[in-house]
C-alpha cells in the first residue's frame, strides 16, 4: 500500500464508522415513528437530570450503572444511547461498553440538547409527593 493509500485509510474507517455508529435526532425519529419499532433508547445522565426530561420511552441508566444492567437490556433490539450534548462523552463510553458485551448499539450525536432543539417530543418523570406532618 502506498504512502496515500495509507494516509486515506485512517479517515475513511473513521467516517464510514461515524456514519453506521452514530444517529443524528431525525435518523431516531423517523425509527420510533416506524409502525414497528426496533428500538431500545437508553439515557445515560443521572436520574435528577432524566426526571427534568428525556426522550419518550427512553430507559435511565446512568452510565456507572450500565454494567449492573446489561441483564436487562435486549440484545434482540437496536440500543441507542444518549447523554446531555454534543461535549458529554458518556454516550460514546456506554456505547463502547454496549458494544463490547454484543449487543447492537448506536448513539445519538448531540444528545437530549439535539434532540430537544428539533422540537421533538420530551417527557418528565413526575415529582414524587411527599407527605409532611407540620
Amino acid at each position: 500500500m502506498d504512502t496515500v493509500a495509507k494516509a486515506m485509510t485512517g479517515p475513511v474507517e473513521y467516517f464510514r464508522a461515524q456514519l453506521e455508529y452514530e444517529l443524528t435526532p431525525a435518523g431516531l425519529k423517523r425509527l420510533l415513528d416506524a409502525p414497528t419499532h426496533n428500538v431500545c433508547v437508553v439515557d445515560v445522565r443521572d436520574a435528577a437530570m432524566f426526571d427534568s426530561g428525556h426522550i419518550p420511552g427512553a430507559r435511565n441508566v446512568p452510565l456507572e450503572s450500565l454494567p449492573a444492567s446489561f441483564h436487562s437490556l435486549p440484545k434482540d433490539k437496536l440500543i441507542v444511547a444518549y447523554c446531555s450534548d454534543l461535549s458529554c462523552g458518556m454516550s460514546a463510553q456506554a456505547a463502547l461498553e454496549l458494544a463490547q458485551k454484543g449487543f447492537r448499539v448506536q448513539r445519538l450525536l448531540g444528545g437530549f440538547t439535539e434532540w430537544s432543539r428539533h422540537g421533538f417530543a420530551v417527557e418528565s418523570s413526575p415529582v414524587p409527593e411527599t407527605s409532611q406532618a407540620w
